[in-house]
């Protein structure tokens, strides 16, 4: 922002009972979401959910229904035309000119955009350079990789300066380095602009300040990761020993073990609260299973696997809203 220039409000999200219908199929029904400032925001949830839909809905490209539908201000039930300005989309599917270069494809950004050559140079060379992409500045784009398709996708919609940013999947089917780059990006730009973003990447939920998580068309729970995981009704138990898969085995057999499967160097053991006997019994008997196979037990805080799997099962406890984001059945 330029010296004595007027300060712009906090970016924000307004739906109340945001409703998208395409034909018969009711694909929102009901969403209702208040977001309020720079910050990550992560909508999760299965395949089919929602996700897409919603991200597309907050872009401008869908006609909605709503009690209200703000985003920056816009209404989205009108027209989003100056809405389209203040925002930066990057859908799942590349969407830039193949045939361009990616310097060609970020030119023709910064024209739609009305950015003079000097700040375009003085925005883009930072960004190119942030993402490893300068050294490809004339390979077409259609020839890159597919990480570095979406980190030009990336560049191209952050160019602009927008006060949100939209996006649908950023890092499915990229590499993990690229996927590091990607959210490394994200979480440097977090405190500037509104990032909303769906994954489905355990590490990349754990990045979002709040959740949005979406089954059937419905916002069924939302609040920040910490929130979510204080309403997972499961205590969650790790052990080790020389074998981890014997460990879980021999644990399945605790009548109130929910679940017990391997991770890496130990055995992850899932208790229901309505099941447990208490963490001192628990841990006892985790030592003292069939051939012993557990030489160290203990607790662990439910983590956001143990989270997303809760949310998905359709148990987390409690009331879904908070003061600042909120989903409703519909």
């Amino acid at each position: 922002m330029n010296a004595g220039a007027s300060a712009e409000p906090a970016p924000s999200i307004r739906l109340r009972g945001l409703v998208k219908r395409f034909g018969e199929k009711q694909a929102l029904r009901g969403i209702d979401l208040a977001v309020d400032g720079a910050q990550i925001v992560g909508v999760v949830g299965p395949d089919g959910a929602g996700k897409t839909t919603l991200l597309r809905c907050l872009a401008g490209l869908l006609e909605v229904e709503a009690e209200e539908a703000l985003v920056l201000g816009h209404d989205l039930r009108g027209d989003v035309t100056s809405l389209k300005a203040g925002l930066g989309y990057v859908p799942q599917a590349f969407s830039l000119y193949r045939e361009l270069s990616v310097h060609e494809n970020l030119q023709v950004t910064a024209r739609l955009n009305a950015i003079g050559r000097e700040e375009f140079h003085a925005r883009v060379d930072p960004l190119l350079e942030r993402t490893g992409l300068a050294p490809f500045v004339d390979r077409q784009a259609g020839a890159l990789s597919g990480g570095m398709k979406q980190k030009l996708a990336i560049v191209s919609a952050l160019l602009p300066r927008p006060r949100l940013v939209l996006l649908d999947e950023p890092t499915a089917g990229v590499d993990v380095v690229a996927r590091d780059e990607i959210r490394a990006i994200l979480l440097e730009r977090k405190h500037e602009v509104l990032v909303v973003v769906s994954t489905s990447y355990l590490e990349e939920v754990e990045d979002c300040d709040r959740l949005v998580y979406l089954d059937d068309g419905r916002a069924v729970a939302t609040g920040t990761p910490a929130e979510l995981r204080a309403r997972v009704p499961l205590e969650l138990y790790r052990a080790w020993g020389e074998s981890p898969r014997a460990i879980a085995d021999a644990a399945r057999s605790l009548a109130y073990v929910g679940a017990a499967r391997t991770t890496g160097s130990h055995a992850r053991i899932e208790v229901p609260l309505d099941r447990t006997p208490g963490e001192s019994r628990v841990l006892a008997d985790l030592l003292a299973l069939p051939g012993r196979p557990a030489a160290i037990a203990e607790r662990m805080p439910v983590d956001t696997e143990s989270m997303l799997l809760s949310l998905a099962r359709g148990d987390v406890r409690g009331e879904h809203r908070d003061a600042r984001s909120a989903g409703r059945p519909g």
